[in-house]
């Protein structure tokens, strides 16, 4: 439960946050992206969940929601951990990965993982990386935060970034060698973040933003239950299946 002086705290940041220039949307054709932020280096994990709970996200020290005029694609989405099952497709993905080695590791800087975030956004997105904002955006974190690596014969194909919060574990980001993709590493992913938040007693799993009809999106509504964040009427919304 978010103590008085945690919610006096976030009044504060959200009352000094800002909005950030308009940009071309990376999600939607024909249409602009705008989004709310502010900087924080240190959050509890208590006041970190209610950010998380009001569709915040964040990378690094950076907090962002989206607050595009009309528009409200940008879903939040997140896991009821304790009443996840795994479907059939997951159990085969479990299978495809036998020889998958997962490690839980501490959240730091290294060439090895660069080298996977720098294939996966050039092959996946065509997008250049630094290792400068690699490292502020995924090595740096105002709350508690862990990485899980994937590893067949000792070779590296995916990193999972993750945050912690008082009842969720939220997923930053995930990064794997497109050479890899047979595995379904994202899926793979996902299915360990959830099984992990639940081990934790978690009892959410946040995946961040769908948005319909993005192919790139579409698996985040395959772990059901899940819940999506209904922005104008500020409340988790239960699901299922898939929308």
């Amino acid at each position: 439960m978010l103590a008085k002086e945690d919610l006096e705290k976030i009044i504060i940041l959200l009352g000094n946050s800002k909005i950030a220039p308009p940009v071309k949307c990376p999600y939607l054709p024909n249409k602009i992206f705008i989004q709310r932020y502010f900087v924080h280096n240190d959050l509890t994990e208590y006041e970190f969940e209610y950010l998380l709970s009001q569709g915040w996200r964040k990378f690094g020290y950076y907090f962002f929601k989206p607050e595009c005029p009309e528009c409200f694609e940008c879903i939040p989405v997140r896991v009821l951990t304790e009443e996840y099952s795994q479907t059939k497709s997951h159990r085969k993905v479990f299978k495809k990965n036998i020889s998958t080695e997962i490690c839980i590791t501490p959240n730091s800087f290294s060439e090895e993982r660069y080298k996977i975030y720098e294939k996966h956004s050039k092959i996946r997105f065509n997008q250049k990386t630094t290792k400068e904002s690699f490292e502020y955006n995924f090595c740096k974190s105002a709350v508690p935060s862990f990485l899980m690596e994937y590893r067949i014969d000792k070779n590296l194909f995916g990193t999972g970034y993750i945050d912690i919060s008082s009842d969720s574990l939220s997923s930053v980001y995930f990064a794997f060698d497109p050479d890899y993709s047979h595995l379904s590493p994202g899926i793979l992913s996902s299915i360990i973040e959830i099984h992990t938040a639940k081990t934790l007693g978690k009892k959410y799993y946040y995946l961040g933003y769908y948005v319909k009809n993005n192919r790139t999106m579409e698996y985040k509504l395959k772990f059901s239950p899940y819940e999506l964040y209904n922005w104008t009427e500020n409340k988790w919304e239960k699901k299922h299946d898939n929308i």
